[in-house]
């Protein structure tokens, strides 16, 4: 496996629209969630919501992408996700 380069990252499917407010779909082109830029008492944070439910917040958009990104796997897999997680 090529580990130099530039990578695919769950980053890449999110759509700001608006400004601050990231949108992520499905295979079937829903909105399956959303990622939205707050202020803080800690300062700026990314609060990730999954079909309507808030799954968590993040200091950076990655890690937000990425949450999101496995909900959205996991919810399509028997069990809740990979080897059952």
């Amino acid at each position: 496996m090529d580990t130099e380069g530039p990578r695919w990252h769950p980053q890449l499917l999110a759509r700001e629209e608006p400004p601050a407010h990231w949108v992520m779909r499905d295979a079937r082109h829903v909105v399956a969630g959303t990622i939205e830029l707050r202020r803080t008492e800690d300062g700026p944070r990314y609060r990730v919501e999954h079909r309507g439910t808030v799954i968590g917040w993040a200091a950076t958009l990655k890690v937000a992408t990425e949450r999101l990104h496995r909900a959205i796997i996991s919810e399509a897999v028997p069990g809740g996700g990979v080897n059952g997680r």
